[in-house]
C-alpha cells in the first residue's frame, strides 16, 4: 500500500493503541509532517515507546495532541534527529513529570518548536515546573516553547536559567502565576523576543466543571535537586546599575504581552533598566485604577496597549519617558473627564513620535481645543462610540493626519468652524478620510448647511453611504436624500417664516404706534420734566409756587391775554403772571421752557379761540399742563379755561371738550361792570390760598 507513496511529505491518520508504524512507513522517505491529533481524528496513544515511530526517522513535524498520552519513555523520540516542531498540547493527563524523558529524547534533534498547552487537568492545585524537568532542554535548540493553560502556579528557583539560549518565544497564557522572584530571571533569557503571560487565573467556562470529577493530576512533590547541578546557575549577573526593585528585562526582548491579568492597581513610578529593546507592551483588560506612572526607561517602545482597563485616572506626566511611542491604545477607559479638563494638551505633550492614538469608548463629552496640538505626527485619531455633541479640537496643524473616527457619538451636525477646518485639510491632504457614521445627525433646516457640505464633501467621508439623519417627525434618511429634501422644505419654511415674522413685526409696530400715539402726551411731558430734573413722584407744595398763574394764549389774542391781564392782575390784584414774552428765558427751548412755566405756576389760564386751536404751542401747552395735573399734582386741577371768543364745541378736542362740559371755564364779557367780576374770580382763583 504505502510502496506507491514514496513522495508523501503530509500524513493525516488516526491512532488506536496500542498500534505503531510498521517497516513499510520507512519507503516513505520524503514524509516530513505526521498529523495523529484527535483535534482534526481520532488519536488514542496512551503511551508513548521508541518503537511508535522508530521506522519514520525523517519526520520534521509532529502533532500528538489530543492523543490521551498519559507518558513518555526516555527514548520515545530519541530516533527523530530532524524534530522541528513537536507538540503534545491537550494530553490532560501527561502533566510536566513527563518533561524529563521527553527532554532526554530530544536533547540531540533539531527542534524549534515545543507546544505542551494544557497538559494538565482544568480544575485543581496549582502546578509546578521543576528544574528536573527542562534540564536537558538547554542542549537543544528550542526557539518557542508554549506552556499555556496548565494551572502553572509555582516556577522553581532557577528553572528559567536552563532553558536554551536560543528560545525567542515563551508563553504562559492562562496560568496562575504571580509576581515573585522567578520575574528576576527571565533576563537569563538572553535570546527572548516575545514573553506572553496574559490572563493568570483565567476562569473556564462552566460547562467544564464535570472535569473537576473525571480529571485529577497527582500532587508532585518538589525533588529540589538543585545542588546537583553547576554553581554556574546558581547567582544571576546583573549588569543593571538601578536599585534591585527595577525591572531588568532580555537583552533581545522586544514584546511583552500582560493582557487580563486582573492587576487591580494604580501604576505608579515604574522602573525599567534602560538597556532593554522593549518595543511591543500590551498590558490591556487589567482592571488598573490609576495611569499614574511615569514608565522609566522604555525609550525604544512604539506600540503600547492600555485598552479595556476600565481606568478613570491619567496623569499628565504618565507619557513623559515614553518619546519614541507610535501606537497607543487606550480605547475602553472612563478617561472623558480628565481630557476634558486638560485645556493645554499637556498629557500627550511628549508624545511627538506618536501616529495612532485610539480613545474611542472613554465617555468623552467635550474635548479641548488644544488637547492635540503637540500630536503633529499623528497619523489616525480614533474617537468612536464616545458621548461628543460638538467638535471644536483644532487638528489644522497635524500636517499628517490621515483617519478621524468620530462615528458613534452624539453629534447633531459639525459647527462652520469644524466644516472649514475639515474643507481646508481635504485641500492639503487629499488621501484623508473621517468617519460619522452613527451620530444622531438631525434633518432641519438649521443643519441644512452641514448636510450640504457633507455631500459635497462624500468621497472624504468614508462611511457616507451609512450615515442617516432624522426628521421632525422622526423618521430617518440618507444624506443624499435629505440634501434634495431641504432643499424644498427649507424655501417654503423660509417663505413662511418671513411672512409670519412680517406680520408680527407689523402688528408690534402697529400696537406701539398706537401706545406711543394714546399717551404721546404723557411721554412728552415725562421727556421734558426728566430733562428739568424734576422728580414726577414728588408734587410741589402750595407754598413753592413762584408764579400764581401762567398765561398760556395765542400771538392773535396778545393784547388782551398781555396788557388787560398784566393791569388787572397784577397791577390791581397784586397776583404774579408768568408771561412768554416776558419771563420765558433766552437761549432755551420753547418746550423746556413751558414746562418749567407750568410746574412754577400755581394755575395755568388758557385763554381760548379758535387761533388757539390752531397754535401747535398753544395745544402744546394746554396738554402739558393737563399732564401736570394727572401725574404730578394728584388730579388737583391746574387748568382755568377764558372763553375769549366763542368757539363751537365741534371743533374742540375731546380733552378740552370735557372742562367745558364740566364747567370749568369762564367767558370774558367784554363790558365795564362784568368786566370787574371776570377778573375778580380769575384773581379769586389764582390767588395762593389764606
Amino acid at each position: 500500500m504505502w510502496r506507491n507513496l514514496r513522495s508523501l511529505q503530509i500524513l493525516r491518520i488516526d491512532v488506536i493503541s496500542p498500534t505503531q508504524f510498521g517497516r513499510p512507513f520507512r519507503l516513505l522517505a520524503s514524509l516530513r509532517e505526521l498529523d495523529v491529533s484527535g483535534d482534526t481524528g481520532f488519536c488514542s496513544v496512551r503511551a508513548m515507546t521508541k518503537s511508535f515511530l522508530i521506522n519514520m526517522p525523517h519526520l520534521e513535524i509532529i502533532d500528538l495532541s489530543a492523543c490521551n498520552l498519559t507518558s513518555f519513555s526516555a527514548d520515545a523520540l530519541i530516533t527523530q534527529r530532524n524534530l522541528t516542531i513537536l507538540n503534545i498540547s491537550y494530553n490532560e493527563r501527561l502533566t510536566f513529570a513527563s518533561f524529563e524523558n521527553l527532554s532526554r529524547s530530544l536533547q540531540f534533534s533539531k527542534i524549534k518548536v515545543f507546544k505542551a498547552n494544557k497538559i494538565h487537568c482544568t480544575f485543581g492545585l496549582g502546578t509546578m515546573i521543576q528544574v528536573s524537568d527542562i534540564m536537558l532542554f538547554q542542549n537543544t535548540p528550542l526557539e518557542e516553547l508554549y506552556l499555556d493553560n496548565n494551572r502553572l502556579a509555582i516556577i522553581e528557583s532557577n528553572v528559567l536559567k536552563f532553558l536554551p539560549h536560543t528560545l525567542k518565544t515563551l508563553s504562559l497564557v492562562k496560568n496562575r502565576l504571580t509576581i515573585g522572584r522567578y520575574l528576576l530571571q527571565f533576563k537569563s533569557l538572553s535570546g527572548l523576543e516575545k514573553l506572553d503571560v496574559s490572563f493568570q487565573y483565567f476562569s473556564p467556562s462552566f460547562d467544564k466543571v464535570r472535569d473537576a470529577f473525571f480529571c485529577q493530576n497527582p500532587v508532585r512533590i518538589c525533588k529540589n535537586k538543585m545542588n546537583e547541578y553547576s554553581l554556574k546557575y546558581e547567582k544571576m549577573s546583573d549588569e543593571c546599575s538601578f536599585p534591585p526593585f527595577d525591572i531588568s528585562l532580555p537583552r533581545n526582548l522586544t514584546t511583552v504581552i500582560l493582557r487580563g491579568n486582573g492587576l487591580r492597581t494604580d501604576i505608579r513610578d515604574v522602573q525599567f533598566c534602560p538597556n532593554n529593546n522593549l518595543a511591543h507592551l500590551d498590558m490591556s483588560q487589567n482592571p488598573i485604577t490609576s495611569f499614574s506612572g511615569p514608565f522609566h526607561g522604555l525609550k525604544k517602545l512604539i506600540y503600547w496597549d492600555l485598552s479595556e482597563c476600565h481606568c478613570p485616572s491619567l496623569t499628565v506626566f504618565f507619557f513623559n519617558y515614553t518619546k519614541s511611542l507610535k501606537v497607543l491604545k487606550l480605547n475602553k477607559n472612563l478617561l472623558g473627564k480628565i481630557l476634558e479638563n486638560d485645556t493645554d494638551g499637556e498629557t500627550f505633550k511628549n508624545l511627538v513620535n506618536l501616529e495612532e492614538l485610539d480613545l474611542s469608548d472613554n465617555q468623552i463629552q467635550n474635548l479641548p481645543i488644544k488637547i492635540f496640538k503637540h500630536l503633529r505626527n499623528i497619523h489616525k485619531i480614533n474617537l468612536k462610540s464616545n458621548s461628543m455633541t460638538q467638535w471644536n479640537v483644532n487638528v489644522h496643524h497635524i500636517w499628517n493626519l490621515i483617519e478621524i473616527d468620530l462615528s458613534g457619538n452624539l453629534l447633531r451636525q459639525l459647527n462652520d468652524k469644524a466644516m472649514l477646518s475639515f474643507s481646508e485639510l481635504f485641500k492639503r491632504i487629499t488621501s484623508m478620510t473621517i468617519s460619522l457614521a452613527y451620530n444622531p445627525f438631525a434633518c432641519t433646516c438649521e443643519s441644512k448647511h452641514f448636510i450640504q457640505w457633507s455631500f459635497q464633501n462624500r468621497k472624504y467621508i468614508s462611511d457616507f453611504q451609512n450615515i442617516t439623519c432624522t426628521l421632525d417627525n422622526g423618521t430617518s434618511i440618507g444624506l443624499q436624500r435629505a440634501v434634495g429634501y431641504l432643499e424644498v422644505y427649507c424655501t417654503n419654511y423660509q417663505i413662511v417664516t418671513f411672512l409670519i415674522s412680517s406680520l408680527i413685526i407689523f402688528f408690534v409696530l402697529i400696537t406701539i404706534s398706537g401706545l406711543v400715539y394714546r399717551y404721546r402726551w404723557k411721554l412728552r411731558y415725562i421727556y421734558y420734566m426728566t430733562r428739568n430734573k424734576y422728580r414726577l413722584s414728588s408734587p410741589l407744595q402750595n407754598d413753592t409756587f413762584i408764579f400764581d398763574a401762567f398765561i398760556s394764549y395765542a400771538e392773535e389774542d396778545g393784547d388782551f391775554a398781555v396788557n388787560e391781564s398784566i393791569v388787572q392782575l397784577e397791577d390791581l390784584r397784586g397776583l404774579q403772571l408768568c408771561l412768554s414774552k416776558r419771563d420765558f428765558r433766552p437761549g432755551t427751548e420753547i418746550a423746556a421752557n413751558i414746562t418749567e412755566a407750568i410746574t412754577k405756576s400755581r394755575k395755568t389760564i388758557i385763554v381760548l379761540s379758535d387761533n388757539f386751536l390752531n397754535s401747535y404751542w398753544c395745544m402744546f401747552e394746554f396738554n402739558m399742563a393737563r399732564m401736570e395735573s394727572i401725574y404730578t399734582r394728584s388730579g388737583k386741577d391746574v387748568l382755568f379755561l377764558i372763553m375769549y371768543r366763542h368757539v363751537s364745541t365741534k371743533t374742540l378736542p375731546l380733552s378740552m371738550l370735557a372742562l367745558v362740559d364740566s364747567r370749568s371755564y369762564i367767558e370774558y364779557p367784554d363790558d365795564p361792570q362784568g368786566n370787574i367780576v371776570f377778573w375778580d374770580k380769575i384773581a379769586e382763583t389764582c390767588s395762593r390760598p389764606s
